[in-house]
């Protein structure tokens, strides 16, 4: 088995420094080590640099066998030190990618949350519209963000705001529909991503604009209701919004929602504004609809209770259409059609075969006389039971064109739905539809983060078991050795290390998702060193003090070996002759976390003086891992009566 793994190093070591001179390199450094310690450093950055040079794990346990058996380092304390920085590496860049999935989204949510507040606090649609672009670019990180309104009059897009480009020519540059890469997408009717325009034959140069020297652009019509809904000749489009980069650029499906999100926003700033311009009733009204609509979207937006949201739709499609009544439809998670909310009256017996027939053709239903209707002829009962004479029934409708519902509005006398109800309705229906949607999607968001936590845990779980197995063993071959013995002491040490680290995943397995607590972890190593160093004789006190500060699981798992050090270093140098205090006090401050630890050995006779017989391994390992690790400071105080270690570093609550 030597020799197995001995002739396969250099094979591997010379590969090595032709792919991975840093990994080389390591092993070198390992070759010339005289300290275990040393050795079990330069092995966890070997077992993170392999993982970060996409390594395969089988390969590393390979390499830490062979390089365990050259160098005399016990194979499962290799195997342990690789395979766990490994892992560690893996998860921290997984943490790494979930939280700036998590900041981007935080960004759009907060741009959003800013673009509406700004929509409902004003209606000067120039100041709407320029702190649309100036979120955009933002949010997005991009050097350009445009706006282009469209004339239905004149058929063409005139720039109205932006954010990179010249403001000088704002109202005078005009774009015909169809023309350009920002025409090409307001008769397209959806978001066109060009990467390089400059490979682009439909892009030109606007004059005065000074866009020469971007590469990349995005351009995202601005649409009033959904394009597939009616074909009815009535003007949707509202204008187009662009944004460009100096380089090519890829711009992300999540990049293109979150542009779609706010054109859908805009739009209603764009009709709104119009619309309030102009003094008659029925202009008006139409104000008062976009009003409301605004209003649900904000509901959507802000809440996930998904019944409230889609009884304040039907009570505003009430209000508006002055109908009497207003059901909401949807198709349950067995395929069924069922109620899901409804606003004045109370709907009697199973739901109708003709609103079943409109979901599944998934086109809207009129009905202006329901006792004399021969394409129904179950529905003059239905209306008499439930006191109806007209109805219009919407389907609702998500993306790739699936029907999950239906809206239906019923009035008591004759009704013509003409297309300005139909319009209504429609956009009723979207904003449902978004509303069930969300909330389908936050129910397995939740599902999907349960299983992620639990998973979490068990890891720590696991991690803890190992760690305790390591333990364990150690444990049993220190049993073999001299109680007094250099090596039974080194053991010793070695499995209060281990144990501090396996105390912290302890914890882990029960706080919040990677992330404890300096009290916690203080407590546990207070605890620990308790029941295994002190003695009757010899008692030992703990006081653990001051603030609640969060760390996270890599943080806490470095913190628990410094403690685990100075406590030990209290015990045995400070008190070992009679006793005393130790007391371990935090405090946080301007993103500071400072961390005492104190004994009273000084003032006792008999340990007057600290314990010089120590190897200052314990010294040499805190100092190193409260710079490197923790990239704070560390002090020790000898006073006359008390001893105080010191560490103080910065915050990271969400390394873990």
């Amino acid at each position: 088995m030597h020799s197995a793994h001995t002739s396969f190093l250099p094979m591997l070591v010379e590969e090595l420094r032709a792919s991975l001179p840093n990994i080389s390199e390591v092993i070198d450094q390992l070759a010339v080590s005289q300290s275990n310690e040393q050795r079990r450093v330069l092995l966890r950055q070997m077992g993170a640099l392999w993982y970060r040079q996409d390594g395969e794990p089988e390969v590393l346990a390979e390499l830490g066998l062979a390089l365990s058996e050259l160098h005399g380092v016990e194979p499962g304390v290799a195997l342990s030190e690789l395979l766990l920085a490994y892992g560690a590496a893996r998860e921290e860049q997984r943490t790494r990618e979930w939280e700036s999935h998590l900041v981007r989204r935080m960004a759009e949510l907060k741009g959003l949350h800013r673009i509406i507040s700004a929509a409902n606090s004003t209606l000067d649609l120039d100041t709407s519209m320029q702190l649309v672009v100036e979120t955009v670019a933002e949010v997005i990180g991009v050097e350009v963000c445009s706006v282009y309104l469209y004339d239905k009059n004149t058929d063409d897009l005139t720039l109205r705001a932006t954010h990179g480009l010249n403001n000088a020519v704002i109202g005078q540059v005009r774009i015909r529909v169809g023309e350009g890469i920002t025409g090409w997408a307001a008769r397209e009717g959806r978001p066109l991503a060009i990467r390089d325009v400059r490979r682009e034959p439909r892009f030109r140069v606007e004059p005065g604009l000074g866009e020469e020297e971007y590469r990349s652009m995005l351009a995202v019509p601005i649409v009033l209701f959904s394009v597939e809904r009616f074909h009815l000749g009535a003007a949707k489009l509202q204008g187009v919004i662009t944004i460009q980069t100096y380089g090519p650029r890829d711009f992300t499906a999540e990049e293109i929602n979150f542009v779609e999100t706010v054109a859908g926003e805009l739009a209603f700033f764009i009709v709104n504004a119009q619309l309030y311009q102009q003094t008659d009733e029925q202009l008006h009204q139409k104000v008062r609809e976009l009003t409301t609509l605004q209003q649900v979207s904000k509901s959507i937006a802000e809440q996930l209770n998904l019944e409230e949201v889609l009884k304040l739709i039907v009570a505003k499609a009430v209000e508006l259409s002055r109908a009497e009544r207003a059901d909401i439809f949807r198709v349950g998670n067995d395929g069924r059609l069922e109620l899901a909310a409804t606003y004045g009256g109370t709907p009697r017996g199973a739901i109708p075969g003709f609103i079943a027939q409109a979901v599944r053709e998934a086109r809207p239903l009129a009905v202006h006389n329901a006792f004399n209707d021969s394409r129904f002829p179950e529905l003059a009962e239905v209306a008499a039971r439930e006191n109806f004479y007209s109805l219009f029934c919407m389907p609702l409708r998500v993306q790739q064109n699936r029907t999950i519902g239906a809206i239906c509005l019923y009035t008591g006398e004759a009704r013509h739905f003409d297309y300005e109800h139909m319009r209504l309705l429609s956009t009723f229906a979207d904003e449902a539809a978004i509303a069930i949607e969300n909330a389908r999607l936050y129910d397995e968001s939740l599902r999907a983060l349960a299983v992620k936590s639990a998973m979490l845990q068990e890891m720590h779980h696991r991690v803890r078991n190992n760690l305790q197995t390591i333990s364990a063993l150690l444990t049993m071959q220190q049993r073999r050795l001299a109680p007094n013995d250099r090596g039974a002491l080194a053991l010793r040490d070695s499995v209060a290390r281990i144990q501090a680290i396996a105390g912290v995943h302890n914890l882990l397995c029960r706080e919040d998702i990677g992330v404890t607590t300096v009290d916690a972890v203080a407590r546990q190593i207070a605890e620990s060193a308790r029941l295994s160093l002190s003695s009757p004789e010899q008692p030992i006190r703990f006081e653990i003090r001051g603030d609640q500060a969060r760390v996270g699981s890599r943080d806490a798992t470095v913190l628990a070996i410094v403690l685990n050090e100075l406590i030990v270093n209290a015990i045995t140098h400070g008190l070992s002759a009679g006793g005393g205090c130790v007391i371990i006090e935090t405090t946080e401050n301007d993103g500071m976390i400072t961390v005492e630890v104190r004994d009273d050995g000084p003032k006792r006779a008999a340990t007057a003086k600290p314990s010089s017989s120590g190897s200052g391994l314990g010294l040499h390992i805190i100092r190193t891992l409260v710079q490197d690790d923790l990239q704070g400071e560390f002090s020790l105080i000898i006073g006359d009566e008390w001893t105080v270690a010191q560490v103080r570093f910065p915050q990271h609550e969400g390394d873990g």
